[in-house]
């Protein structure tokens, strides 16, 4: 493909060829397990906080940004056969520099979201073991998932990629049947509901909007590994729109049935079990704890294999020591990667909580979205005879489109976030430039 001839490097032999093992319906678990993670079950409490009885609509506001970003991923995705998701794109369409600039951030948010999702594994768990809800025990419970998922990564992708795909089955179970009885259970009344921030409409979804973006995000996981999934220009774009046009779904109905049944989801502290207990019982209560659990286990299965593609995709290209874009000779997968993958995640679920490492890990994810819708125009002007599998409609309306929609969401959040998130990408600009001194 002439994406894989453009950007030849010393360092990318390292990678060598790697087998085509994932399939479409891999990519779509991929998809689903980046999507479905903690969120949905501790942040409908935050955008109800913000909207009150029209926070369902906020998740179909995230979604369709979200939708639009996607479908900017589609395009440029169904371009290349080549690995690394949005830091391919960013540097083949501006550059070295920038291209490092968008995967160092994209490394950044993988290891904030595996990170906040493996800490908020044993915040869900609390409902059924009160230790769980100490910040010690869920550390340690995060580091345990964290190196077991490492050890099961290094043993191949495919191993990796069926656990993917079960838990990405299995999470959804309790969430279609919490909708399913729970939409017969509600009190319709209560999506009247006012915003109890005391915001107006439009400023109340767009702060609820911020609120619940990270539970939205993973579907770029996607194609990170496209360099080992067959056929890829078909692929990675039929998986990233569905499991994302899926997953915004099913967080409305999620959304409307807690409105509709929970007696105080303002203060919730397991929303999602604490309205199944009201009107399911107490097994029924049990049964949406232990789906949380599940479905934050499936998200760090997914963040586990895209990790360290996005490491070795960077060291490939000479950007990172070669080392992590080295393959073992007997299972074929970067294991320097890994390593460092599931020791820089542990440290960081160890030292923040679920909401500060979620939030920090949405600022750095406009780093990846907003350089991929540009990377459209930019390859439809620098290379227009390329062969697109698929071309969006409308010219350049969804590409801007979808960076107007990020810059609705960046407007609304925190100084903090977005502080600490320009200190990583300083610090990852100072590391590029050192490399680069040396390098001459």
């Amino acid at each position: 493909m002439w994406l894989v001839q453009a950007m030849p490097t010393p360092a990318a032999a390292l990678l060598g060829a790697a087998p085509r093992r994932l399939t479409l319906l891999d990519c779509v678990g991929i998809g689903i397990n980046g999507i479905v993670g903690s969120g949905i079950f501790l942040l409908p409490v935050r955008v109800y906080a913000a909207a009150g009885g029209l926070s369902w609509a906020a998740w179909l506001l995230i979604g369709a940004v979200c939708l639009l970003v996607a479908l900017c991923f589609g395009e440029v995705a169904s371009m290349t056969t080549r690995s690394g998701g949005p830091y391919a794109y960013a540097r083949d369409a501006f550059g070295d520099t920038a291209g490092f600039a968008v995967g160092w951030m994209a490394l950044a948010s993988t290891l904030l979201g595996y990170a906040a999702v493996a800490r908020g594994l044993g915040q869900n768990l609390g409902y059924l073991y009160a230790p769980l809800g100490e910040a010690g025990p869920q550390a340690a419970l995060a580091w345990f998932v964290i190196l077991a998922l490492g050890a099961l990564n290094w043993l191949g992708i495919k191993p990796g990629a069926h656990a993917s795909n079960f838990f990405s089955v299995v999470k959804l179970v309790p969430l279609l049947l919490f909708v399913a009885v729970g939409l017969f259970a509600c009190d319709w009344s209560h999506l009247s509901a006012p915003a109890p921030s005391g915001l107006g409409t439009l400023r109340a979804l767009q702060t609820a909007s911020v609120a619940g973006l990270f539970a939205c995000t993973g579907f770029e996981y996607v194609p990170v590994p496209a360099g080992e999934t067959r056929d890829p220009q078909r692929a990675v774009p039929l998986a990233l729109l569905g499991a994302l046009a899926f997953s915004t779904l099913l967080y409305a109905l999620v959304q409307v049935v807690l409105i509709g049944t929970h007696p105080d989801l303002a203060h919730a502290q397991a929303p999602l079990a604490e309205a199944a207990r009201v009107f399911g019982g107490p097994a029924f209560g049990a049964m949406l704890s232990l789906g949380a659990a599940l479905s934050s286990f499936g998200f760090c299965t997914g963040s586990a294999l895209v990790g360290p593609r996005y490491f070795a995709a960077l060291a490939a290209d000479g950007l990172l020591p070669s080392a992590l874009a080295r393959v073992g000779p007997r299972f074929g997968t970067p294991g320097a990667a890994i390593l460092v993958v599931s020791l820089l995640a542990g440290v960081l679920c160890s030292a923040l909580d679920f909401d500060r490492l979620a939030d920090v890990s949405v600022v750095a994810l406009y780093f990846q979205y907003v350089p991929t819708c540009l990377a459209v125009l930019r390859l439809r002007k620098t290379r227009p005879e390329a062969p697109r599998l698929y071309k969006l409609p409308g010219g350049p309306a969804v590409p801007l489109l979808g960076t107007l929609g990020c810059a609705l969401f960046f407007t609304g959040t925190h100084q903090d976030d977005l502080v600490l998130s320009a200190l990583v990408l300083a610090a990852g600009m100072a590391f590029y430039a050192l490399r680069r001194l040396r390098a001459e």
